[in-house]
């Protein structure tokens, strides 16, 4: 294994092709299409427009054109030309913004800014982000998709459906292909949405072969001699070109015209006839060595050549004397830096190069990829190598990007990019394994994570040296960061700590990034050993190094934020706000409204301000970020943000639209394997049930996880801790509700047992309340005050306020009994019982929250099957899958597919979103909105 490598720190990056999103120049005196420019002028709103033609009937030529023609008129118009490598979501998602933004900055900004700061955003958040800058933009917005048909990979030709699917009304795309995409076009749009034009739509008529011909100067031509040339080529536009080079060189056109019959069919051919056979042999030789490149500039050919143009002239010589003698090939940009082959020319010249030369054909890319990553655009550099054969030195390009990944957090690219290598190539390159393995933890792939570490580690140690080599040091060392944050992903906080201890333990150096992201894992594991002062200390020491006036890293969010969620359960809600707001503030100015690394900070902050009673507040971090929150939130951030989002709603009266967003983090907890945010969703599921009278059905969610739960976490140390004491407050809340407070009393007192000593001063005021509640219902009234003096004096000093108020009407009443034995004294604690029972007494004339009725709004019955209706409306009623399977005898896996086929037809991510667009229940101004 190759770990000479690890640590370079030559700066590297991934720079999108510009001439992509630039169409090819329209040739001087190109022939006006004025039918096909008047049948885009009647486009409805909303369309789509399909160019599909064989490769030489002008269909880039038509799309350009009506670029032109839209540009005229101040329409913002975006081109991006497609080819086989645009098969990474990741990256096809960068182009297709870039392209906007190119068109009209304030279409795109918002996206962009997503893509170039936070690349755990996923792309098809961008992609919602960008139409809705589109449509609030106020103008017709024009995006131009050519050669739409070499898009073959699933995951990108998803992207485009989406896209195609909701464009807005003030959107229109124009498809350019060779032949039929893979798109289902039809499927995608309305029959009165979609124009189609084809061949034969292409086709020359007499007076527009009449005015190429006059166009191009070379031969002088009759009508007679004009309608035979079009009738032999049937109007192929390349055949009219092809037929104008012959002209030049033999002026018999019924000659030319003959040979030109079927054309098409023999383009090599004739071609070669044509075209190559009266080339001077210099430039001959120069077409087929830079035919290997997909766009080209004079500095590249001549790299290619071997330095020179290849005998006689430069490469930008040679270049122009082909554009001025009209040989297939057009500028793409206004100051011709670079050019492109026609397909039909390129094509062939490759064919005929591999016939002839094949030997020079790996020297060729390996000359390309040596200047193309000498100006550091590494896709091409990557692709060239690859197609050279050198393995090995692609893999070493695409390794130092990976670096530059890592370090700004954008693992979907990166995997797109190993995935471009051959396996057996990867396999032998520590640095770009551990990329991989990083690229999977940061995904939430956490399974594969470890198997890759695993193997990383097994082989290391195996060739592992006793000379204390310092680069094999610096992998191991990698090796435990990585473990790290995969155990703190995958929940496990005690292994977390453990490992990031191996890692601090080694003396070889570490990337910043790399330390960063391992001090989070090290957060994780000390707040649930108690930690908080070290946790503390370790965040004051590592801010002080911190230059707060520069743009913050991912890595430094990530750790403030854990740093903020320790203070929060830990019951230092001042040290988290302070933390929190500061972390949001930058995070949402740096990356964006709806980056993950803002949604992160601002899902503490929507539980910190519920606690506190300051709902606007918390409305306002909760609104708009519910599908960032369930994609690509941590497990203890997730949490928050269901939590506070389900109790808003609740306090709304919007029960199931509640209990329905605690059912979308309850199955992203099934999906990872997230235990402790199952049972937190299950509990608080549980506490709302029994807050609207509905026993039996709390009473079944406990029978279902007594079964198992205790087994599980019952006397577990780290996060585990948390879990049972959710597992023990649902319990003990359908045990006082059935009336059973005597069997709640010693569940609740042994899982205080568990979270006082680690400091959980969150739950443990939680568990303190509710066990004052059991102990009142058991006659313990003496003994009901203490648990409640005892979460007194912890929530004010922590300024708490809603885990006693949600308690309801007992917990009121024991305030007032234990206020009454407090006296006329005025002193903090009685300040604070009465903020309290202020607090009940603003809640007491609002009405308890229950179940709306359910009615569907119109676009509803067009877009869903009655059964999926059905399904839906048992979502807005709070039903869980198994629920709506028994409701509807449907079996779980059908449920599942019919909520697959609602989230694809109203473009939502999670019940919470589908139930506010067909019921709009949750949707209000400042909410608990998607």
């Amino acid at each position: 294994m190759d770990a000479s490598s690890y640590g370079t720190d030559r700066p590297w990056s991934v720079s999108l092709i510009q001439t992509k999103m630039i169409p090819p120049r329209l040739p001087s005196g190109c022939v006006q299409r004025h039918a096909l420019l008047e049948r885009l002028h009647e486009r409805p709103p909303r369309s789509i427009t399909v160019v599909t033609a064989p490769a030489g009937f002008g269909k880039t030529t038509l799309l350009a054109g009506w670029r032109e023609a839209l540009l005229a008129q101040e329409h913002p118009v975006a081109w991006l030309s497609l080819d086989e490598e645009d098969d990474d979501p990741q990256l096809f998602g960068a182009y297709l913004v870039a392209a906007l933004a190119r068109a009209s900055a304030e279409i795109a900004g918002e996206a962009q800014q997503l893509l170039n700061k936070d690349a755990l955003t996923p792309i098809k958040t961008v992609i919602s982000v960008l139409l809705n800058g589109i449509a609030a933009c106020g103008r017709s917005v024009f995006l131009v998709l050519d050669d739409v048909d070499r898009l073959t990979a699933t995951p990108v030709l998803a992207i485009v459906s989406r896209l195609l699917r909701y464009v807005p009304e003030n959107m229109h795309v124009l498809l350019g292909a060779r032949g039929e995409p893979a798109l289902m076009v039809g499927q995608l749009t309305a029959p009165e949405k979609l124009m189609r034009i084809n061949a034969d739509d292409l086709r020359f008529s007499i007076d527009e072969a009449q005015a190429f011909f006059d166009q191009t100067g070379t031969v002088p031509l009759d009508r007679t001699s004009v309608e035979l040339l079009n009738e032999a080529t049937e109007g192929w536009v390349a055949g009219l070109q092809l037929a104008s080079l012959a002209l030049s060189q033999a002026g018999d056109v019924a000659k030319v015209a003959s040979h030109l019959a079927g054309a098409s069919s023999g383009i090599d051919r004739y071609l070669n006839d044509t075209v190559l056979a009266h080339l001077p042999p210099p430039m001959l030789k120069f077409l087929m060595y830079t035919s290997i490149l997909e766009r080209l500039s004079p500095a590249v050919c001549d790299a290619i050549m071997g330095g020179g143009g290849g005998g006689g002239s430069g490469s930008g010589e040679k270049l122009d004397w082909l554009e001025r003698h009209n040989v297939f090939i057009r500028p793409l940009d206004e100051t011709r830096d670079w050019y492109r082959y026609h397909a039909l020319l390129s094509e062939a010249l490759r064919r005929r190069l591999i016939r002839l030369m094949p030997q020079q054909v790996p020297l060729l890319h390996h000359r390309a990829s040596q200047w193309f990553a000498g100006s550091r655009l590494w896709p091409e550099a990557v692709r060239h190598a690859l197609a050279a054969g050198e393995f090995e030195q692609a893999a070493q390009w695409a390794q130092n990007c990976a670096i530059e990944m890592l370090e700004r957090g954008d693992p979907f690219a990166l995997l797109g990019w190993i995935g471009k290598l051959p396996p057996d190539v990867v396999q032998g390159r520590l640095r770009l394994r551990l990329a991989k393995a990083w690229a999977f933890a940061f995904s939430f792939q956490t399974s594969r994570a470890s198997r890759e570490i695993d193997a990383v580690a097994d082989e290391l140690n195996r060739a592992r040296r006793d000379d204390g080599d310092m680069a094999e040091e610096a992998a191991l060392a990698e090796i435990n960061a990585v473990s790290a944050v995969v155990a703190g992903v995958n929940d496990n906080s005690e292994r977390a700590l453990e490992l990031w201890r191996a890692a601090e333990a080694s003396l070889a150096p570490a990337a910043p990034w790399v330390k960063g992201y391992a001090q989070s894992a090290q957060y994780f594991g000390l707040m649930y050993r108690g930690g908080f002062d070290q946790i503390r200390r370790i965040w004051e020491i590592a801010n002080e190094r911190v230059d707060q006036s520069q743009e913050p890293n991912y890595s430094d969010i990530c750790r403030d934020t854990a740093y903020g969620y320790a203070a929060l359960i830990h019951g230092e809600l001042a040290a988290a706000r302070q933390i929190l707001e500061a972390t949001f503030q930058r995070a949402e100015k740096a990356l964006g409204f709806l980056s993950p690394g803002a949604t992160w900070a601002a899902a503490c902050l929507a539980s910190l301000y519920y606690e506190c009673n300051e709902l606007p507040e918390a409305r306002k971090m909760i609104a708009g970020r519910t599908t960032i929150a369930l994609e690509t939130t941590p497990l203890g951030a997730l949490t928050r943000h269901v939590l506070s989002a389900g109790r808003l709603l609740w306090r709304d009266g919007e029960s199931g639209s509640a209990l329905a967003i605690l059912e979308d983090g309850r199955q992203v907890a099934i999906e990872r394997q997230w235990l402790r945010l199952k049972l937190a969703c299950d509990a608080e599921a549980v506490r709302l049930l029994l807050d609207a009278g509905d026993v039996t059905k709390a009473r079944r969610i406990a029978d279902e996880l007594g079964a198992s739960m205790p087994m599980m976490c019952e006397g577990r140390m780290g996060s585990a801790v948390e879990t049972w004491a959710s597992y023990c407050l649902l319990q003990a809340r359908v045990l006082i509700a059935e009336d059973h407070a005597d069997e709640a009393v010693p569940l609740l007192e042994r899982s205080l047992e568990t979270v006082e000593p680690i400091g959980l001063r969150f739950h443990e005021t939680v568990i303190s309340v509710l066990l004052s509640r059991a102990l009142e219902q058991c006659g313990a009234s003496e003994r009901a005050l203490v648990a409640l003096g005892r979460a007194l004096c912890i929530g004010r000093a922590s300024g708490m306020i809603n885990s006693f108020v949600d308690e309801g009407q007992p917990v009121r009443v024991l305030l007032q009994r234990f206020r009454q034995v407090l006296g006329d004294v005025s002193n903090v604690e009685t300040a604070y019982v009465d903020r309290l029972l202020a607090v009940f007494g603003d809640r007491c004339g609002s009405a308890a929250a229950s179940s709306p009725s359910v009615k569907s709004v119109p676009m509803s019955s067009d877009v869903l099957s009655v059964r999926e209706l059905e399904v839906l409306t048992c979502v807005a009623r709070g039903l869980s899958n198994k629920e709506i399977g028994r409701s509807l005898k449907l079996a779980p896996e059908t449920v599942k597919w019919h909520l697959k086929n609602i989230f694809e037809k109203l473009d939502v991510s999670s019940r919470i979103e589908a139930v506010q667009r067909v019921f709009g229940f949750g949707d209000r101004e400042g909410r608990a909105a998607m």
